[in-house]
């Protein structure tokens, strides 16, 4: 049988109702970071949006997993499902930048919403011997819509009008379309609730694994957010190439990985899932160090893609063995923790990434990048290398 024929149906089909919100959002994510610049408005600004909607996302993402833990999962999916559309369409209507750190703000609570429910309403509809195949289906599905949308800017040079007019229809266009997902949420999704209701807010039965798993995760936020967000700008300063170039580049990256999602069960039962993030993280690096190096943006982008594969590969081997540690009235506090450890440091260095950026320092966020990539991975194998037999 298929991995993915292990996943129930209900399940199945509120994963897949997630596609058109993440294909906004794989749109937003590449299209605005050149959007904004043609605007003028300064590589500084663009960070410091990046790190709105990060830091508004970690400051709600606890306040509703506790809900989500107490109360069950349904509304506050549905909800936040339909809050996060706002993220994509207001740059659509206009290029006030107040206004848009606004949407920020708006998108940040609607995925905290969101996304601090997702893990924990997957391990509660799927059963253990599923769940490597759940979240690698949720991992292909957000990663392959999220590539097509960042592919949409390769087609802008075919349209009759200008770039600036081509992307305002694309964030209207895609931010109204979002909006189907709402609906698979309500369709499908069941409301779930855990069978017990902890009280206070800290999830004190898993505390010891989550914040084992949450250092090391720490270390990759941190690094990622010096250049990952901001690797549309980079091509544009380096080559001197828009997002014409970088947006479909992306969307290769994203369609690849979201394709390579199909080996994660098998990676899982061949090597186990410590030593599967260890080796396709440790790949990664290697790739990202080599990027600055790159004479054009035809090799920058091959390396780029290879690395965002491999380093992606480890994410649903990684939701799924902190998920299967997880006491079950737990799972979205749980989460929602490893998320918020992930984003503070993540959005606080995009806007650090940006700046390196826009003073015209190119490399060094690479290798800033590298170094903590190397010090988290190696903290994660030496945290969980005995654990390994148990998961």
């Amino acid at each position: 049988m298929h991995p993915f024929g292990e996943v129930p149906r209900n399940t199945a089909n509120v994963v897949l109702g997630a596609s058109p919100l993440a294909l906004g959002l794989g749109f937003y994510e590449v299209a605005i970071t050149v959007f904004l610049p043609l605007e003028g408005i300064s590589v500084t600004n663009v960070g410091a949006l990046l790190t709105i909607f990060g830091l508004t996302t970690v400051i709600f993402s606890i306040p509703f997993a506790v809900l989500s833990d107490r109360h069950g999962r349904k509304r506050i999916m549905l909800v936040g499902a339909i809050i996060a559309c706002f993220i994509i369409l207001i740059p659509g209507v206009t290029a006030d930048i107040f206004l848009i750190d606004l949407s920020a703000v708006a998108g940040g609570i609607g995925e905290a919403m969101y996304l601090s429910t997702w893990n924990a309403y997957l391990a509660d509809t799927t059963p253990y011997d599923a769940r490597a195949a759940t979240f690698s289906l949720s991992f292909m599905t957000f990663t392959i819509a999220s590539g097509i949308g960042t592919f949409l800017p390769g087609l802008f040079p075919l349209l009759p009008m200008d770039l600036l007019a081509a992307h305002r229809l694309t964030f209207i266009i895609l931010g109204l379309a979002c909006l189907a997902t709402p609906f698979s949420v309500s369709r499908w999704a069941v409301n779930i609730k855990p069978k017990t209701s902890r009280e206070g807010i800290l999830p004190r039965k898993s505390l010891g694994i989550i914040a084992k798993f949450s250092t090391a995760n720490l270390m990759i936020g941190l690094g990622a957010g010096l250049i990952i967000p901001l690797i549309p700008t980079w091509f544009y300063l380096r080559f001197n190439v828009t997002d014409v170039f970088s947006g479909p580049l992306v969307a290769a990256s994203n369609i690849i990985m979201g394709l390579t999602a199909l080996a994660a069960p098998s990676i899982a039962k061949r090597v186990g899932f410590v030593r599967g993030i260890v080796i396709t993280q440790g790949l990664s690096t290697i790739f990202l160090l080599s990027i600055p190096l790159s004479p054009n943006p035809i090799v920058a982008g091959s390396l780029y893609v290879v690395r965002a594969v491999l380093m992606n590969m480890s994410s649903p081997l990684g939701d799924t063995f902190l998920m299967n540690r997880i006491a079950e009235d737990e799972r979205a506090t749980a989460s929602s923790f490893n998320v918020v450890i992930w984003r503070l440091p993540n959005a606080a260095s995009t806007v650090v990434g940006g700046s390196l950026l826009n003073s015209g320092d190119l490399s060094l966020p690479f290798y800033l990048c590298t170094i903590l990539y190397v010090t988290s991975i190696t903290l994660f194998y030496a945290l969980f290398r005995k654990t390994e037999q148990n998961t």
